[in-house]
């Protein structure tokens, strides 16, 4: 079983790590956390190895060594957030999505997306937010 974790480091995508680590216990599964950057310019490699061992380390000290079975994605392409998760959930056999929400205005949903409801719309696998 595969557990895919969409993290953005707020305290909702905390949270829905501290879900994926209870449920990795539970049932032998793996923890996959997925940072998605949206970028239409190619960037320097030293910047994306940076941002990967950061992921890294962020990862390894929320799980504070409990969890063996896990790994880290920077996942960096033009595709949107929500996109981005649902296409490497597709792409690598995951069982299920935990994803984080945060409370927003219609309006706020409308000028930025929602990258909690493109996944719970297209993903290829049940999917559990958590707030």
């Amino acid at each position: 079983m595969n557990i895919l974790v969409g993290y953005d480091g707020s305290n909702a995508a905390k949270d829905a790590l501290k879900l994926a680590k209870n449920y990795a216990k539970a049932f032998d599964a793996k923890i996959i956390v997925v940072k998605s950057v949206t970028s239409h310019h190619p960037l320097d490699p030293g910047i994306f190895q940076a941002a990967d061992e950061k992921l890294e380390r962020e990862i390894q000290n929320q799980l504070n060594g409990d969890i063996t079975g896990y790994e880290t994605r920077l996942l960096v392409s033009s595709r949107s957030s929500g996109e981005n998760l649902v296409w490497f959930a597709a792409q690598s056999n995951v069982s299920e999505i935990i994803i984080g929400v945060r409370k927003r205005s219609k309006v706020g949903k409308l000028l930025l997306g929602s990258t909690a409801q493109y996944v719970v719309l297209h993903a290829p696998c049940p999917v559990i937010t958590i707030k």
